[in-house]
């Protein structure tokens, strides 16, 4: 078989991509599960922007200040712990899966109870029963996250996957068949509960793992992984105050139409991101089972994959974006074409974010993880406020760039190498280069007046050059003997797992 072969000055960047390996495959799976689900996603997007009024994006935005904040404490987030520990110990894994059915339940009756202070913080009646149809989603999804978390385990990738492309459909047809009916927002409700019915159906017959459920779980075993649960829920709630403080802000302050601006702006920014956290599972699952000397190698790989494929999508979604955004959702949404390109940049360290605050957990350090996160969030609000002030709309999503994106990477960088007895020179690398060759094509393009053709040409072939100067500059993954068998995954992360 001829191996394909690239430009000479090319080299340094596709040497550091992932295209080989046990790994790498897995990765795949969970991409292409991730791209028809999200293209499932983002056709529904399509079709609803096309029937209901950028006030309905509004209204369940404002119901998704909620939601999201009480999806971070369903079982999903605790069996999680299956995945670190493992699945040896019976007493453990059927503890903390009825464990996980125990909450699932509570949260139904909280969020159903919930919507009615948030319809009143918002002044908009509609979002309590609009909030107390998505906690269905509770009820329905109740012990899939153990599921969920055996897949995960045994790294059977391409049953996720499966699930996740099966999920993504039910949820297009659900919102089609209600916004096609005129159900305005309770389109976005009724996408949910399918959503949630597929992905319950589908995990739960590709696990095909047995548990048994007890109403009051070992409590000797709940002892065990308490701290653990602890963290991964205080990583959860700091990351929710931090990223839908803006949302709660804008709604507030600039009504129901000003956020679904900003939401489609920001979800749709956010694209690259949520398929990194997909490829984010593998780096969980492996990181778990390595040493500490060998999980500060594989943290600079997936850090460098993760720059130098998602930095260049960036760049040529900031430069494409007055074009493609009023082209797709229609000339009404033009307001939302700046936003999205202020928030890009905060997307892209949201990515850097998941991967450091990943390799902590898998350390078995969630606590100190919720902690970073905790420390930004005297900070995140008060500046969403002061942008909301200053400059309405366009300001929050300033605060959001310059707090949640260059000061976030900054914090995270620092706290974590610290934590971890890294060096901080060691991250510099994959933290600081992808960027910079991203913003020097960005800066590019706007020296010269071109076709939006010819400026999206411009920005990738300035980007892979400058990108290239620059690794070309450091030592090289040719001149490294590793002795890895083949097959493994690109240097050096299977060979961190190897050794």
């Amino acid at each position: 078989m001829h191996r394909l072969k690239f430009p000479r000055w090319l080299e340094p960047v596709v040497q550091r991509l992932p295209l080989r390996g046990r790994l790498a495959k897995g990765g795949m799976w969970l991409l292409s599960g991730f791209v028809l689900d999200r293209g499932s996603q983002f056709l529904m997007q399509l079709l609803l922007a096309r029937l209901l009024a950028p006030s309905d994006f509004g209204l369940w935005a404002m119901v998704l200040v909620l939601t999201n904040f009480s999806r971070h404490f369903r079982d999903g987030a605790i069996a999680s712990v299956l995945v670190q520990r493992g699945l040896e110990d019976k007493h453990l894994v059927n503890a903390v899966y009825s464990l996980g059915v125990n909450i699932s339940v509570v949260l139904f009756l909280v969020q159903s109870l919930a919507g009615y202070p948030l319809s009143l913080f918002f002044n908009e009646p509609i979002l309590w029963p609009l909030t107390a149809l998505h906690a269905a989603v509770f009820l329905i999804n109740a012990g899939t996250g153990s599921h969920d978390a055996v897949l995960l385990q045994q790294q059977r990738f391409k049953q996720i996957a499966m699930s996740d492309t099966a999920a993504g459909l039910a949820r297009l047809l659900g919102a089609s068949v209600c916004g096609l009916l005129g159900a305005g927002p309770w389109a976005f409700a009724a996408a949910e509960v399918s959503y949630a019915c597929a992905d319950a159906l589908t995990r739960r017959r590709l696990s095909g793992y047995r548990f048994t459920y007890s109403f009051w779980p070992d409590p000797q075993a709940i002892r065990e992984v308490r701290r653990f649960i602890a963290g991964i829920l205080g990583i959860s709630m700091a990351a929710q105050m931090n990223t839908s403080g803006d949302n709660m802000v804008i709604g507030r302050l600039l009504g129901a139409q000003a956020l679904g601006y900003y939401n489609v702006a920001y979800q749709l920014a956010m694209v690259p991101v949520f398929a990194a956290a997909k490829t984010n599972r593998v780096h969980f699952s492996e990181l778990s089972k390595l040493d500490p000397e060998a999980r500060q190698t594989y943290v600079v790989g997936a850090l460098e994959k993760y720059g130098l494929i998602v930095a260049p999508i960036n760049a040529l979604s900031f430069v494409i974006a007055p074009w493609l955004i009023p082209f797709l959702y229609g000339s009404e949404w033009n307001a939302a074409v700046a936003i999205f390109q202020t928030v890009l940049g905060f997307a892209y360290v949201r990515g850097i974010m998941q991967i450091l605050g990943t390799s902590l957990t898998a350390a078995g350090k969630p606590d100190i993880n919720a902690r970073i996160n905790w420390a930004l969030v005297p900070v995140t609000i008060p500046a969403y406020l002061v942008g909301a002030w200053l400059g309405g709309i366009q300001g929050v999503a300033i605060a959001v760039a310059i707090v949640m994106g260059i000061g976030a990477a900054g914090w995270f960088w620092l706290a974590v190498c610290r934590t971890s007895g890294w060096p901080l020179r060691a991250l510099a690398r994959p933290i600081l280069l992808p960027p910079a060759a991203a913003a020097a094509a960005v800066g590019a393009t706007l020296l010269v007046t071109l076709p939006i053709a010819a400026e999206a040409a411009m920005v990738l072939v300035v980007y892979l050059a400058f990108a290239a100067s620059l690794l070309a500059q450091l030592p090289g993954r040719r001149s490294k003997k590793l002795s890895v068998p083949r097959g493994t995954l690109v240097e050096p992360i299977s060979s961190a797992s190897k050794q």
